[in-house]
């Protein structure tokens, strides 16, 4: 009875159930087998979606479709990821290698390319063209060890399964680091009924690891902060071939000014001329070292420049340790202003605030004043410990006045003094060390260029003087005197300047001059003077001439024959300072009858 009622539910399952037994089931799959697969998809409706919703039969409906489509994408893609068709022209395969593997901008490289008749059909009349990268330099391109044309290369017929090669050699000028671009071009003809024509392109790309220009920065051993450094940039192709033109951009440390290079330097690169296979070369530049901390890293980044390209070669960067300076200096000066033609009185304290002895040390004031002639230093010390200090005294001598070409400021100038310490270091390098300190700056007091001179004619020709020459007993002849001043470099305030008359010459009146009033005459001290509240600067190019002119007349008695009698003399100048506040004196040259650059006075001088 039992097998009976299992066979029973089998044939009636899909309305009373899911039978238990095995046969009961087995009888229910061999009479309903599409029944049987429903039975997840119904356990599922009731589970997830039977009274859950109000259209669960729908909603139901669209997830099922949903999740087929899912089903069916995911397939197609299996599809075509393991399995996609190939087209004629990609079982004709292409292949590059590049011998040596390294590939060195500059350098010479042999570029093998093979290809491969994959297909199920020959190949006719087939052509290979290829196209280099920029600047690629061509020296040789065989196939079959004969010499080709790469503009068009002739392989005939290739059989299937057949291959070949093209075997090119050059060199490539490129970015270190950056892409070399080779593309080869196939043209044929197929077909076993008809012709039919075909093309292969293939592009291979290499990358140059490094170059064939080599640089190298030479500095000293050890740089010091706060003096001047010097380095050379040396360079070579090591290479079989010339170089176009080299450039090479800088990349200073912060700190760091450049003063002067032997080399062509704009736009913050140095540019190099073309560089012969072999050849060498260097070039040198100096610059002053700030505060830039325990090291500097100086970088040169080269490059090889064509007309509208530039690659980059291997950057050399080098880094170099630096110490501070070991010798301190200071300057006392003992005058608040400085005075020209006088000297300045400066202190110098000095000091080894080093962990090592130096040796040779030379301590003295430089000065980039146009008032300086020369620096001027002390007597060499042989050696100073650690620690060890003291001062010397130097006197720095200035000149009286200067020309206006020598300095670009015109107008209130200063004396601007830096102590300087030079040594050799202790560490038996023997190298010499400059160590300028902060500069001071002493206010200058005006300088003052006054010239007297007599004129009997004017430097144009024209007489300015009346009576005879050389003068004569009796009779008066008549001179015109000049007072210029000039050279001034701050305004004069309470400006006076005053000569004395020689016996037997009397002013005539006759007088001009370039401002304020005229001349006076005293002639109770048989003097003449001319007095000015103010006298701006004259050192400029464009100032304005400060001058006074007036005449004298002499007549000459019996003792006075054959001899040079004087017109005017003891002549004195006296102004303030109006930056300063000091008192500027001068004094003038003695005027006589001898007026050696007077063309009609010359050599008329003595009394007859």
């Amino acid at each position: 009875m039992s097998l009976r009622n299992d066979i029973q539910k089998g044939i009636t399952c899909d309305s009373v159930g899911k039978p238990d037994s095995l046969i009961g089931r087995t009888v229910c799959l061999s009479v309903h087998p599409g029944k049987m697969m429903l039975f997840p998809f119904l356990h599922w409706f009731n589970k997830r979606y039977k009274d859950r919703y109000k259209f669960a039969r729908i909603i139901y409906s669209i997830d099922l479709v949903l999740i087929g489509i899912a089903l069916t994408l995911g397939a197609a893609a299996l599809f075509f990821t393991f399995y996609s068709p190939t087209s004629f022209e990609e079982q004709i395969y292409f292949d590059a290698t590049v011998a040596p593997r390294e590939v060195v901008s500059g350098a010479a490289s042999t570029l093998i390319i093979r290809y491969t008749n994959g297909t199920e059909e020959e190949l006719r009349n087939a052509h290979l063209s290829l196209t280099f990268p920029n600047h690629f330099l061509l020296q040789e391109a065989t196939l079959a060890g004969n010499p080709v044309d790469t503009d068009e290369i002739a392989l005939g017929n290739i059989p299937v399964g057949d291959s070949g090669s093209v075997r090119v050699r050059g060199v490539m000028f490129g970015d270190v680091g950056g892409e070399q671009t080779f593309t080869s071009d196939m043209r044929f003809v197929h077909g076993l009924e008809s012709d039919s024509a075909g093309s292969k392109t293939d592009t291979y790309t290499f990358s140059p690891s490094s170059s064939t220009l080599v640089l190298k920065l030479t500095l000293p051993e050890q740089l010091v902060a706060f003096q001047p450094v010097s380095g050379t940039v040396s360079y070579k192709n090591t290479g079989e071939v010339d170089f176009p033109n080299v450039s090479i951009e800088p990349e200073w440390p912060e700190g760091f000014i450049l003063k002067s290079t032997d080399s062509k330097y704009s736009n913050s690169t140095f540019s190099l001329p073309a560089i012969n296979a072999g050849e060498e070369g260097a070039f040198t530049f100096e610059g002053f070292l700030g505060d830039v901390g325990e090291e500097v890293t100086f970088v040169f980044y080269p490059a090889f420049s064509f007309t509208e390209f530039t690659y980059k070669q291997e950057t050399l960067t080098h880094t170099a340790p630096v110490v501070p300076p070991q010798i301190k200096t200071t300057q006392s000066i003992t005058n608040s202003n400085a005075t020209p033609g006088e000297s300045m009185d400066i202190t110098l304290t000095y000091k080894n605030d080093g962990d090592t002895e130096v040796s040779n040390v030379v301590i003295g004031v430089e000065s980039p004043s146009p008032f300086v002639r020369e620096s001027v230093y002390a007597e060499p010390i042989e050696s100073l410990a650690p620690g060890e200090s003291g001062e010397v005294s130097i006197s720095l001598p200035l000149r009286s006045s200067i020309s206006a070409n020598e300095t670009d400021t015109h107008n209130n100038l200063d004396v601007i003094t830096k102590s300087v310490a030079i040594y050799t270091l202790g560490d038996g390098s023997g190298q010499r060390v400059t160590v300028t300190n902060n500069p001071h700056t002493t206010p200058l007091t005006s300088p003052i260029v006054l010239e007297s001179f007599g004129r009997y004619t004017a430097a144009s020709g024209d007489q300015l003087g009346r009576g005879p020459l050389p003068p004569r007993v009796g009779i008066e002849t008549k001179y015109w005197m000049f007072w210029r001043m000039s050279g001034t470099t701050n305004d004069l305030e309470s400006v006076h300047i005053e000569g004395e008359l020689a016996t037997g010459v009397r002013f005539t009146g006759r007088q001009t001059v370039s401002q304020n009033g005229g001349v006076e005459y005293n002639a109770d001290t048989q003097s003449i003077s001319w007095d000015s509240d103010l006298i701006e600067s004259t050192l400029s190019p464009t100032s304005k001439i400060v001058a006074v002119a007036f005449e004298l007349g002499i007549t000459p008695t019996e003792d006075m024959v054959g001899s040079i009698p004087t017109l005017i003399d003891h002549i004195r100048f006296t102004a303030v300072d109006a930056r300063t506040g000091e008192i500027i004196t001068a004094s003038g040259a003695q005027i006589t009858t001898d007026l050696p650059s007077d063309s009609l006075a010359s050599g008329k001088a003595n009394v007859e």
